[in-house]
């Protein structure tokens, strides 16, 4: 990018030094709004304001150029601008006025060659997201009361202090500590080597895995892929802890769970004390209301039994047979009477009708039955007992032996 000075064609223009400053300024600042440069740093001192003043220049010091950043950003960035250290920086450059030299204002650093790291570091991922390592289906949950923590930290690092001094006010949980670099060249074999010692002890229910925040470099080795195989073929569920909220790494995608700082990893893992009795008392509640209820159900079930068995009793039922028994023999001893009434009340007509029809009641009105002797045929008509034939004549009252002296043949004639 390039810039020109215009100026009048009938003569020269005349400028103060503070005009012309000022002029070459805005054309800079215009033209040079945000740019990258990759230098070393030769100089850096922090004021006490908390701006940081540098210099920046090309390897060998061919060409340098003077640089600040404000203390907004380099309250994050600051720990990057070191003496002997390759970064990129990002800024707008000015002009100084005062002095008539320009600088670059610096907005943002990283360490030179970044982008390559990007890269990589973008590959890495793709490659671990495709074998699985990402996939929600495979994390595990926590425990819910663990016996024994596990943590993989530095041991003079505050996030070892911040999680003790958590899961200590809440619940008296066993910790052990892994200890492993957490930062720098050898932290990722430090870390991975740490969460295999843990694996081998049968009696840790979950690791927490963590450090104390840091800038991007500082968390390295959570973006490793040693530490990202370590924590996938850990036996019991990891919580990853990094404590920055801003850059997710590769562990924390891994990891069964994420906390943004190790305090909240503390109350992931630890439960709360006073919450678990809470929810002990309300479950006691519960409890003995649900008891109550199922005593109540449990009576009136037995008192329906009871008064089936009481319904069913032999007793109940020997003696309502033998009531009936006596009712029966009762019955049966009533029941020849009531017959022998019943058999007289019919025997009256039929013995009248009887007597209507038989022969007797004629001959009790002075008829008689002959027949002749010694057949006993009955004689209706004169012709069957000729003079001299010997026959029986029956009365209403005895009876007769006589001889026929004389057979009067002719119609029937009243006696």
């Amino acid at each position: 990018m390039s810039f020109t000075f215009e100026q009048p064609d009938d003569k020269d223009e005349t400028y103060t030094v503070a005009e012309l400053n000022g002029e070459v300024r805005s054309l800079i600042e215009r033209s040079y709004r945000g740019v990258w440069i990759e230098a070393e740093v030769t100089e850096a001192t922090r004021a006490r304001s908390g701006h940081v003043y540098f210099t920046l220049a090309d390897p060998g010091g061919k060409a340098m150029v003077s640089a600040v950043m404000w203390q907004g950003p380099a309250m994050r960035y600051a720990a990057r601008i070191a003496p002997g250290r390759m970064i990129r920086c990002h800024g707008r450059v000015t002009l100084y006025e005062q002095r008539g030299s320009y600088q670059v204002v610096a907005d943002r650093v990283e360490e030179a060659g970044a982008g390559v790291k990007a890269r990589m570091l973008a590959e890495l991922f793709a490659r671990l997201e495709a074998e699985g390592l990402f996939d929600p289906a495979r994390k595990r949950p926590l425990p819910f009361l663990p016996s024994c923590v596990g943590l993989v930290t530095s041991r003079s690092g505050a996030a070892l202090r911040d999680i003790l001094k958590v899961a200590g006010r809440r619940f008296e949980v066993r910790m052990v500590l892994a200890h492993a670099q957490v930062q720098g060249e050898s932290a990722p074999a430090e870390i991975a080597a740490a969460l295999d010692r843990l694996a081998g002890l049968p009696d840790v229910d979950v690791v927490i895995l963590g450090r104390g925040g840091g800038s991007a470099e500082d968390l390295e080795a959570f973006n490793s892929e040693i530490v990202a195989r370590a924590i996938a073929r850990h036996p019991r569920p990891v919580v990853s802890a990094v404590g920055h909220e801003i850059d997710i790494t590769l562990a924390d995608r891994v990891a069964d769970k994420r906390a943004a700082t190790p305090s909240e990893a503390a109350e992931l893992v630890v439960p709360d004390r006073a919450a678990l009795a809470g929810r002990v008392a309300d479950l006691a509640v519960a409890l003995k209301s649900a008891q109550g209820r199922r005593v109540e159900r449990s009576r009136e079930r037995l008192l329906t039994h009871v008064a089936r068995l009481r319904s069913r009793d032999p007793r109940v039922t020997l003696r309502r047979s033998a009531e009936s028994l006596a009712a029966s023999r009762e019955a049966l001893a009533r029941w020849p009477v009531l017959a022998l009434a019943r058999a007289r009340g019919r025997l009256g007509p039929l013995s009248a009708f009887l007597d209507a029809l038989s022969p007797l009641a004629s001959l009790a009105r002075g008829y008689s039955l002959v027949r002749t002797l010694p057949d006993g045929r009955l004689v209706r008509d004169a012709r069957e007992a000729r003079a001299g034939t010997r026959v029986s004549v029956t009365l209403a009252t005895g009876g007769l032996t006589c001889l026929v002296e004389e057979s009067r043949e002719g119609s029937r004639e009243e006696p």
